[in-house]
């Protein structure tokens, strides 16, 4: 029988043995297996689809992208949610273009359903205890998400989004960081509430708007690097999200990979 709470492809492809605080390497299939009760052979054929899809995406994005001639060496740490630990997203392919450069490195320090007050619960020992330059902080998701019932009120309110989003900047620069805060698409309700049935989410676009404000607000108050993608998606149109209404589609992961490039040196 299976007792897992998702199908096995959405558990591997989020990560969400990390949920439990597991300390396992993401290549280490063998110990993720056992987390799920499945044998290695099944999980390794799910990690053989992602590798292509990555690899696919990581080739289109170099036919428009040259890789830029830096003097030292930098490590990101992309902090962020499930849209960030995601085995298709902006963290592998730019870590897939960039395999065979010295130069630079991305860490996955994002965890699947974390909220930007779960991201100071964890931020010394999941994220300060690694060295990196930069921090690409995209966090706010799972925030802005609500209870489907007749209160609608968000996981975070706005006021305690922006002191955590403001304590968040002002640590990660008082180690001297440079900083890219990243705004937060859309969801789509109707695909979310028929994918996850019973869990009964959803989301206020007013509340992301508000949320985006201040990710804007506080950008230009610490002069920090800030990637619109919020405002890219709407301008461009169409539907970058994956079935579930909720995570960013593999293009849509590209599109935010060519706004980065654009801002990383």
């Amino acid at each position: 029988m299976n007792q897992l709470p998702f199908e096995l492809d959405f558990m591997h492809k989020f990560n969400l043995h990390k949920t439990g605080g597991l300390l396992i390497e993401d290549g280490d299939l063998c110990s993720i297996a056992r987390v799920y009760g499945v044998k290695t052979k099944k999980l390794l054929k799910i990690e053989e689809s992602f590798c292509r899809s990555i690899e696919d995406a990581a080739m289109e994005l170099q036919k428009v992208y040259s890789e830029n001639t830096i003097e030292k060496p930098y490590t990101i740490a992309a902090i962020g949610d499930s849209i960030t630990s995601d085995r298709e997203s902006y963290v592998k392919i730019l870590n897939r273009m960039w395999k065979d450069s010295p130069m630079r490195s991305v860490l996955d320090c994002g965890i699947s359903g974390d909220t930007s007050a779960d991201v100071i619960r964890r931020i010394f020992p999941g994220v300060l205890e690694q060295e990196f330059d930069w921090a690409v902080v995209f966090i706010g998701t799972n925030d802005t998400r609500a209870n489907d019932d007749e209160f609608g009120l968000a996981y975070v309110s706005l006021e305690e989004y922006r002191r955590n989003m403001t304590y968040i900047i002002e640590l990660l620069q008082k180690r001297k960081k440079e900083i890219v805060l990243i705004t937060v698409p859309y969801t789509d309700n109707e695909r979310l509430n028929s994918y996850f049935p019973d869990m009964h989410w959803k989301y206020d676009y007013v509340q992301i708007d508000r949320a985006n404000e201040m990710v804007r607000q506080l950008s230009k108050k610490y002069e920090t690097k800030l990637c619109e993608f919020a405002g890219k998606l709407a301008e461009i149109g169409g539907d970058y999200l994956g079935p579930d209404g909720l995570h960013l589609s593999v293009e849509g992961q590209k599109i935010l990979c060519g706004m980065l490039l654009d801002i990383l040196p």
